[in-house]
């Protein structure tokens, strides 16, 4: 029974391999542009916790205080939290998905440079993120995955 099943529902798998699109006709600017808002705006709630901790040990070194242990230590996990986020979170992988679907590496750094504009960051703690080994990595490994490394 199980092998009629599966017979019986291999035509189907099938159908929907060869339905898919070709990139060329589904990657317009429209449809790139409505995804990868969407895929910001993912990265962006997903982050707002760790921005949130960022923000407020910043605010410390900019009055020229030096923050307590407990707040250092809340931003070395803010970091830690941000890093798993580029990397592994649902807004990196639907910009990674996107950059792939439509072969342009540049959506992922656009996604990225979108995030941080709307992050509105202070210039040294924007520094900092893209400084950050992680954060290299993703964007190399983009434009490595797409045969478009500089």
């Amino acid at each position: 029974m199980r092998r009629l099943m599966l017979l019986a529902a291999c035509p189907f798998l099938f159908s929907a391999c060869a339905s898919t699109p070709d990139p060329a006709e589904v990657c317009t600017t429209e449809w790139i542009k409505l995804r990868a808002e969407k895929a910001v705006t993912e990265l962006l709630d997903d982050t707002q916790g760790a921005v949130k901790s960022m923000r407020k040990v910043t605010a410390k070194y900019v009055e020229g205080k030096t923050p307590g242990p407990l707040q250092l230590f809340a931003l070395s996990n803010s970091l830690k939290s941000l890093e798993k986020e580029l990397t592994r979170g649902r807004g990196i992988r639907d910009l990674r998905t996107l950059a792939k679907t439509c072969n342009d590496p540049k959506i992922v750094m656009d996604g990225m440079s979108t995030f941080m504009d709307n992050l509105g960051l202070p210039d040294r703690l924007r520094a900092i993120v893209q400084a950050m080994p992680k954060y290299q990595e993703l964007l190399a490994e983009q434009l490595q995955g797409l045969g478009k490394a500089n």
